[in-house]
């Protein structure tokens, strides 16, 4: 039994708001990953730098990510339709999925590339401060993104954003591993410069297959939080005229919580008094766990078994 009720509409409007600032963020993050990578591509080609250079290429890929982000929050806002009638709040982990996919892909590129230029090194060029000035601009921006990334993922509960902001982590951190072997070249250890961008293309692999990870989980419905079950158990629970709470399910969409469960009820209460005991306990839970989007509640009647013990 489902009750579409105002403060259901009042918390889906607040939680709009929030995916809108998160959407925003997506924008910006791609704006600022291109003008990074065409700096680093830039400054690595010119001064010989490949490490420098994979982290550019990493860049194009974070925005490639972050536009693709973009692209999912603004596809889930669709409203539900005579096609998808639970709405399109699943393209958040669909686009977020082929994010990631991009992420391994670009990881095993760069890796090989750098593997290559440790067996072949190219030629290299002098000593220049400006490779270390680019990548230590490019650390102190994926720190400030990530940081915005996961305030707004905690607030609006996209798993996109989520992702990318494990983007904007894993990016900081690919480019420290840049700054280290673009320092040590500085000082003659060119190899390092190599290995730094097979480490970078690694380091992507690994958050790529987390990412993958995770948002597979949500389009298998997996949810893994045994703190929500035992609230929303209590919360049922404690409205009087509920016995017991049977099969209670909980799954994502989007930045809701779907619920769906049985209570037992006494058998021979009306129909209204049984559609009163529902109504009490979706307020109860709305007011409790404002992420909560459809709630389905069916009423059964009380075991035999149940009512003699």
């Amino acid at each position: 039994m489902f009750h579409s009720d105002p403060a259901r509409e009042t918390i889906r409007s607040r939680v709009s708001q929030k995916v809108l600032q998160g959407q925003e963020i997506a924008l910006v993050s791609f704006i600022v990953n291109v003008i990074i990578g065409v700096a680093e591509v830039g400054a690595g080609t010119l001064f010989g730098s490949l490490a420098l250079t994979a982290d550019g290429v990493h860049s194009f890929v974070d925005a490639l990510v972050s536009l693709m982000v973009w692209f999912g929050i603004r596809f889930s806002q669709k409203k539900a339709d005579g096609k998808f009638h639970y709405g399109y709040y699943k393209f958040d982990a669909i686009f977020s999925l082929f994010a990631a996919m991009i992420m391994v892909g670009s990881g095993l590129v760069i890796s090989y590339t750098g593997v290559e230029s440790y067996l072949k090194p190219p030629i290299r060029h002098g000593p220049s401060i400006v490779p270390i000035v680019v990548v230590l601009i490019s650390i102190a921006t994926a720190i400030m993104l990530a940081k915005a990334k996961e305030s707004r993922a905690k607030s609006s509960g996209l798993i996109s954003l989520k992702t990318d902001g494990y983007n904007s982590i894993k990016d900081a951190s690919a480019s420290i591993i840049a700054f280290v072997g673009i320092a040590l070249s500085y000082f003659g250890f060119y190899g390092f410069d190599s290995l730094a961008a097979l480490v970078i293309g690694v380091f992507v692999m690994i958050a790529g297959y987390f990412a993958i990870r995770e948002s597979s989980n949500v389009l298998a419905d997996a949810y893994g939080n045994p703190e929500m079950i035992e609230t929303i158990t209590e919360i049922a629970s404690s409205v009087p005229g509920v016995h017991s709470i049977d099969d209670l399910r909980i799954r994502r969409n989007g930045p809701f919580l779907v619920v769906e469960m049985h209570v037992r009820v006494d058998g021979n209460i009306s129909v209204f008094e049984a559609d009163a005991i529902t109504r009490e306990i979706v307020r109860k839970m709305r007011e409790n766990i404002v992420s909560l989007g459809r709630i389905t509640i069916k009423p059964e009647p009380v075991q035999e078994t149940e009512v003699k013990s």
